[in-house]
């Protein structure tokens, strides 16, 4: 995958960050400015724009986490692969080193005037 996972952890701490700083101003209640005399609608409001800002962060933390989640179990599918075909690739080099010195000894017995046996 070409998307870091150290870029989606910093969304996540950001939005966790966010989501701490309202959260904590909603519990304080210090955020909300107060209404004009005989408008406690203004004040309903602003907590309602507050409230959905809270929930748009704590979806996108949710998707953050959820892609991170994949990135990560993805990262470590690949990372087994690669070990086995590492593993793989030794096995084979050994294979083929041991066969080419094997035709380089039959060419030897069968061609022994011949010179550069070893190309």
């Amino acid at each position: 995958m070409d998307v870091d996972v150290a870029t989606f952890e910093a969304r996540a701490e950001e939005a966790e960050r966010r989501i701490a700083a309202l959260e904590l101003k909603i519990s304080e209640g210090a955020t909300v400015p107060a209404a004009p005399a005989g408008d406690a609608a203004a004040g309903d409001e602003f907590k309602k724009k507050f409230y959905d800002q809270l929930v748009a962060l704590r979806v996108e933390l949710g998707k953050s986490r959820v892609e991170r989640a994949a990135m990560i179990r993805q990262a470590e599918e690949d990372k087994a692969k690669i070990e086995m075909l590492e593993e793989e690739n030794t096995k084979m080099s050994y294979r083929i080193k041991h066969l080419v010195r094997a035709v380089r000894e039959e060419m030897a017995k069968k061609y022994p005037e011949a010179k550069n046996v070893d190309r």
